[in-house]
């Protein structure tokens, strides 16, 4: 057993998967994801290319031209990030790209609001996407592992997206227990 955030636990099964491409763009409460990422892929302990790109429409872009040329893709983003993604989320579906996105789902700005809310992915629901949505840290990690090989699997060729409660799953700590790292990439192979 681990004790891990919801952030942390998805950061490590990012790790675990070693995707090939991995588009960012920092925004609360999910920055930590691709933070974390990032100290993998810089102590070598992926072979990932890290893309800090300059907005979430340009991360999921990223991550439609790796899908396309053959590579596995993987982002993570809330809120009005999600939203500024949603022009490509519809690409990346109707391409049928397997592209694996962890969402720390947060409420909209309006005029500025930081609480743990659904609207952001609730208001993509109908863009192709397959959505799971994570209870605790242990199924925020769990469902990682399996959206990868679900999305890519012949007889669904979709994108899938990886929901947590921004700010409780996404930063409280819990006790979960983490596959070995061999057995993982296996699962996801």
């Amino acid at each position: 057993r681990e004790r891990l955030s919801g952030n942390e636990a998805v950061a490590y099964a990012m790790k675990q998967i070693n995707p090939d491409v991995m588009g960012a763009y920092p925004i609360t409460p999910s920055t930590e994801i691709p933070q974390y990422f990032s100290t993998y892929v810089d102590n070598g302990e992926v072979d990932t290319l890290f893309i800090a790109v300059e907005s979430e429409h340009s991360a999921m872009s990223t991550c439609i031209g790796a899908e396309a040329a053959g590579c596995r893709a993987i982002s993570a983003t809330s809120s009005c990030g999600l939203c500024y993604m949603t022009e490509m989320l519809y690409v990346a579906a109707s391409d049928r790209l397997p592209i694996t996105l962890a969402v720390s789902c947060r409420a909209l700005s309006g005029p500025i609001n930081i609480n743990n809310d659904h609207s952001d992915s609730m208001g993509i629901r109908d863009a192709g996407w397959i959505q799971l949505y994570a209870e605790n840290n242990q199924e925020a990690y769990d469902n990682f592992l399996q959206a990868m090989p679900i999305g890519e699997h012949p007889s669904v060729r979709l994108p899938v997206m990886i929901c947590q409660d921004g700010f409780i799953t996404s930063h409280a700590l819990e006790n979960i227990v983490l596959l070995d790292t061999e057995a993982a990439q296996v699962a996801v192979s």
